[in-house]
């Protein structure tokens, strides 16, 4: 038996060898094992707000640069800039941000469609003195026939002609301030928000459509034409400006003498909240817009007027486009730049020292 012990323990030795994890026999090279990846270290990124600088485009060297300044120095990120009382700037509209006239675009497709609420108190509207009597008349002959066939009917360009015309004369023969509120008041019977869809609706096909004019007849034969603009641009310089402002913290108003409903519609190109949109107002008639235009009309003297009524104090940056803005350029010492075009703020700018930036829209 004892001659029998080393054989069982040489046994018993190979059994526990054999019951090993492969690994723990293995002799480890390290030479051969794989090499850990070196960590990269990723750049820092700044999370540091950046002050918005205009883009290059059109802008004279000096109105961009001082533009510049003014967003360097009032920015949300500058000392002393307060949120409760951030900076104001005040933009005109029509052939100054955008080319083109939203609010005569968005009438010509209204008269075009024949998308008026007409009854006895909307041709109260229109003046008898510029064509209401002839345009009611035609209407009535062409309005129980199917809209396809409009084209076709003599009195549907009698009366398209008269309603357009009507706007042209009141412009030309009373005064901007006048022909302007007519054209709110065209809008009576429409709610507002029916209103800012419809506006929308017109300028997207607008802005699709090439600038150009077109020809209104009463008749073929007819030899003195309305001459009406077509189409609507928008600036990129301009969307810039205003893009740049608000990232900048500015309080960014557009005032200029436009429907309400149109100017709401189309400054939303630009990211301009409604609530800082100023234009001409129908006073309300329950849920509908009335034929009343509600004071200050934002033209001249009423440009100021809503600004100081609405922000209570002048405008830390103001654009003008034409005469009709110079109560408002004056309103306060802030930056100005006016857009050139109009000999008599051309003159004034360079009495006070504003700045002449050549128009964009032009």
């Amino acid at each position: 038996m004892r001659k029998n012990l080393p054989g069982i323990a040489f046994f018993l030795a190979l059994l526990l060898l054999a019951a090993a994890p492969a690994e723990a026999r293995r002799t480890k090279n390290f030479r051969k094992m794989p090499k850990r990846p070196a960590v990269v270290e990723e750049p820092a990124v700044s999370t540091a707000p950046v002050v918005p600088r205009l883009m290059g485009g059109r802008w004279k060297p000096e109105v961009r640069a001082a533009i510049d300044k003014f967003l360097a120095e009032r920015w949300k990120g500058a000392p002393g800039y307060d949120l409760a009382k951030p900076p104001v700037a005040v933009l005109p509209w029509s052939d100054a941000l955008v080319v083109g006239d939203p609010a005569e675009l968005v009438f010509l497709h209204l008269a075009t469609s024949v998308d008026f609420r007409f009854d006895d108190p909307w041709w109260e509207i229109m003046p008898v003195g510029y064509g209401r009597q002839p345009a009611r008349a035609a209407y009535n002959h062409f309005i129980s026939l199917s809209s396809s066939v409009w084209p076709s009917q003599p009195d549907y360009h009698v009366y398209r002609k008269a309603v357009l015309g009507s706007y042209i004369g009141l412009c030309r023969e009373v005064g901007r301030r006048e022909c302007r509120q007519y054209l709110m008041r065209v809008w009576a019977g429409w709610r507002e928000d029916e209103a800012v869809d419809y506006s929308r609706q017109v300028l997207a096909e607008e802005k699709s459509r090439p600038g150009g004019i077109e020809l209104v007849h009463s008749e073929p034969a007819d030899q003195e034409p309305l001459r009406l603009r077509r189409g609507l641009r928008l600036i990129p310089e301009m969307r810039d400006l205003a893009v740049k402002l608000r990232e900048a913290g500015v309080d960014v108003w557009v005032v200029d003498d436009l429907p309400q409903p149109v100017l709401a519609a189309s400054a939303a190109d630009y990211g301009i909240d409604p609530s800082r949109v100023a234009g001409v107002r129908a006073a309300p008639d329950g849920n509908r817009l009335s034929a009343s235009v509600l004071k200050p009309v934002p033209t001249r003297s009423g440009k100021a007027e809503i600004v100081k009524a609405s922000v209570g104090r002048p405008p830390d940056l103001a654009l003008g486009r034409d005469a009709a803005d110079l109560d408002l350029m004056s309103y306060g010492d802030g930056v100005r730049v006016i857009l050139s075009g109009d000999k008599d703020l051309e003159a004034k700018a360079k009495e006070k020292g504003w700045l002449i930036q050549p128009s964009l829209a032009r």
